[in-house]
């Protein structure tokens, strides 16, 4: 605090300066140098000499604030438990190591004995002699003198004290045992062990190369001098050689350094005027660079207080290893409220718990192969299995295998359909009108909690949703009454996607899509500009990068294209407005042999149970979006289909849908619109193209060309089969001609429905 003191002119020079006007009351801490307390309203100079003054100033000084700093002391005091802890565990291995040491002293010793008392050195030098053909005089000279020398050595004084007092020890220790206790034998003989153990680290030093170290102790994690001695020296250095900080300007401590995990640490930083957080962020890798550590060991996030960051550093790759999924300790007391916070998705470095949300949020999944997709789904349909309150419908675009274990908790399943999947985005869009109307009715912007009950959280989840929108694939364009012209069937899931993803969040149904090697052509821009959850696993360029996340991301250092192969499960995520982070998800085991469980499996089961308690397991509750799929295809993928493999069938026990020539029927007017009526060249038309094999006009023996021809052949051969098909059911259904609208003949929509047995 500045204090600045004007005194009147008739008081130049006095001791003691009073204030005009009310009194004020200085207490010590708040009076500058040079001014102490007195009785309210005034204040007493008191002189200070200059050199005691300096000499207080440049004391501090001398000593490095790495020594003063109270917060560097108390990190240093946590790492030094954390080694001792670290090695005290660790202590029966370096017993067993010393111990394999001492045995390399053994044999060094008894070899460098033997070579003495025997004069060894006398017979490599006869080796070498021999191999330059000299004569065997020579040779029995060597051999003379190496028994002569080897006689001298053995009856030298030191020869004879050292076995003396060998034999001496070993007796010693025979005779403590026998005839105190075998445990006094161990203490006994640690002065041989470590003058074994000295033996053995000579010979290990004499063996390895020349630079290398050997110890029989571990580093511990967080032994880095970088991290164990951040303190406001190592701060205030490291934001000047990362620029952040020029000339005159200073980083100070806000409180102390914290041990946050045993490899890492955290403090508050507070900043300089003119240096914004902004800026820190931007240059977060420099700032890793000064600390000499790993751009991805470093975190930097805003502080509690203005002008403040959190730094965060480790000494080792925090996310080098995966942590198990918190799911699979104890699935029945597990805790998933998939509305408030989400599923637990993976952890960050700071070893935080993160949160996929799926609260009024669409997401998108990308990454090259084996980044971990698959796992990233390991993690989030389990957890939203727990969940009761939402409905899981998952469609896998490969290897629909691999995702069987979900079946019984999702109330639609199937695989490699793309036809199936633009009928699904069909079903959801008029569940989306149904509930926008209630919206409207009610006149509200969005449901919440509390609506979950009326409408459950639908979350479509489309796995390698590339291979749908891709699809060659074409089906009739119900605009064209001619029944010539076709979609491609990819484009039309574009379309439905973009339209559903623009409006559905606030009806409590979300959309998740999974790509492999995502670029700009592959993610519709209409739902990437509507999706708010987005996670980037490792990709293979800048532009994967931004199509995952957002444009700009590798600008502002997300690059997940920067991720390493050895790192599996790394993720960048920017999930619902929060600034991306890197993460890890969390491990679920899927490399099992034929025949073992699925790691997953209890938690699917918990999953099961809960649901159906609550009354919301598929089948058991009313499904609008099933049953139009049901209606229009006449198969069910409830559950992943009769087998739970996600193929698509019929079901016994259920109101099943048509099948036949009558499902096609109806799946020819659902592609044209469902209107009323349809002309028969219409109608063979899309038969056509459902079973080409026995509709087109080559199977039915008319030119391509002849079109009065093939309506007359064709309507002749669906009047037969239609008869054929309901034979036996009390039913009909014969062509209708009518004027209205222009003149035409063919069938009417509700008499093929009532032919199916659909009742209105």
């Amino acid at each position: 605090m500045s204090h600045t003191i004007t005194p009147e002119p008739e008081d130049q020079g006095a001791d003691v300066i009073r204030f005009p006007g009310a009194p004020v009351d200085f207490t010590k801490e708040q009076l500058p140098p040079g001014l102490i307390p007195a009785p309210a309203g005034e204040v007493t100079l008191v002189q200070i000499d200059e050199d005691d003054d300096q000499e207080r100033e440049e004391l501090p000084a001398v000593i490095p604030a790495t020594f003063r700093d109270p917060a560097v002391w108390e990190q240093r005091r946590r790492s030094l438990m954390h080694a001792a802890a670290f090695h005290a565990v660790r202590s029966p291995f370096y017993a067993g190591r010393a111990v394999r040491v001492a045995g390399i002293g053994v044999k060094a010793s008894l070899r460098d004995a033997w070579s003495f008392l025997t004069a060894a050195e006398y017979g490599e030098l006869s080796d070498k002699v021999r191999r330059t053909g000299a004569g065997p005089e020579h040779i029995a000279d060597l051999r003379a003198d190496r028994m002569r020398v080897a006689a001298e050595r053995r009856r030298e004084p030191m020869v004879v004290w050292s076995l003396t007092g060998i034999s001496t020890y070993v007796a010693s220790i025979a005779a403590v045992g026998q005839a105190w206790s075998l445990g006094l034998v161990p203490p006994a003989l640690l002065p041989a062990l470590i003058v074994l153990y000295a033996l053995g680290r000579r010979e290990i030093k004499r063996r390895t190369p020349e630079g290398t170290e050997f110890s029989i102790v571990d580093v511990p994690a967080g032994g880095e001098d970088q991290v164990l001695l951040l303190g406001a020296d190592t701060i205030a250095d490291a934001f000047r050689t990362a620029g952040l900080t020029k000339g005159d300007e200073e980083v100070s401590l806000v409180g102390p350094v914290r041990a946050t995990a045993n490899d890492a640490a955290e403090v508050t930083v507070r900043l300089p005027r003119n240096l914004k957080p902004s800026t820190v962020f931007e240059k977060r890798d420099a700032l890793a660079a000064a600390l000499q550590v790993d751009p991805t060991w470093l975190d930097v996030s805003l502080g509690d207080r203005p002008q403040t960051v959190s730094l965060w550093v480790a000494s080792s790759d925090p996310l080098a290893k995966a942590a198990p999924s918190p799911l699979l300790d104890d699935p029945k007391n597990a805790q998933v409220d998939v509305w408030k916070k989400g599923v637990p998705f993976g952890r960050n470095r700071r070893g935080e718990t993160v949160y996929m949300p799926f609260r009024h949020v669409n997401g998108l999944i990308g990454g090259t192969t084996r980044s971990g997709k698959g796992m990233s789904l390991r993690n989030i349909i389990p957890a939203l299995g727990l969940d009761p309150r939402v409905r899981i419908r998952l469609v896998v675009g490969a290897k629909p295998g691999e995702h069987r274990a979900y079946a019984p908790i999702t109330h639609t399943f199937f695989g490699k359909r793309p036809a199936r999947l633009l009928e699904l985005l069909d079903a959801m869009i008029e569940e989306a009108d149904r509930r926008e109307t209630v919206l409207e009715d009610e006149g509200r912007a969005k449901f919440n909690e509390k609506d979950l009950d009326r409408f459950p959280l639908e979350v479509l989840i489309v796995d390698e949703f590339p291979q749908y929108t891709l699809s060659k694939e074409r089906i009739p364009d119900p605009s064209d009454e001619d029944g010539k012209r076709t979609l491609k069937v990819g484009e039309e899931i574009e379309h439905r996607l973009s339209k559903l993803a623009a409006y559905c969040t606030a009806l409590n149904m979300d959309i998740v899509l999974l790509a492999q090697d995502p670029d700009a052509n592959t993610v519709p821009r209409g739902f990437r500009n509507n999706t708010g959850s987005r996670t980037a696993f490792r990709t293979n360029s800048a532009v994967q990068t931004n199509a995952i996340l957002k444009d700009g991301s590798t600008g502002a250092g997300l690059r997940a294209h920067d991720i390493k192969v050895s790192q599996p499960g790394v993720a960048i995520v920017d999930l619902d407005g929060a600034e991306g982070q890197l993460i890890r998800t969390f491990f679920v085991p899927d490399d099992r042999s034929e025949g073992e469980a699925d790691p997953i499996a209890p938690v699917i089961a918990e999953g099961v149970a809960r649901r159906k308690a609550a009354g919301r397991l598929a089948g058991q509750d009313k499904d609008p979006i099933e049953e139009h799929l049901l209606y229009f295809t006449g198969e069910s993928s409830e559950a992943g289909g009769p087998t739970g493999s996600g193929r698509p069938g019929e079901i016994e026990g259920t109101t099943a849908g048509p099948t036949g020539l009558l499902a096609d029927l109806l799946d020819v007017f659902a592609k044209a619109g469902d209107p009323d009526r349809l002309r028969t060249s219409e109608i063979l038309a899309g038969l056509a193209a459902i079973d080409p094999a026995t509709w087109s006009p080559d199977a039915l023996g008319v030119e391509a060309d002849d079109e009065r021809g093939y309506g007359r052949v064709g309507g002749r051969r669906l009047a037969d089969a239609i008869a054929q098909a309901l034979d036996g059911t009390g039913r009909t259904l014969v062509a209708r001609e009518w004027t209205a609208g222009g003149r035409g003949r063919g069938y009417l929509l509700a008499e093929v429905r009532e032919a199916a047995g659909i009742t209105p």
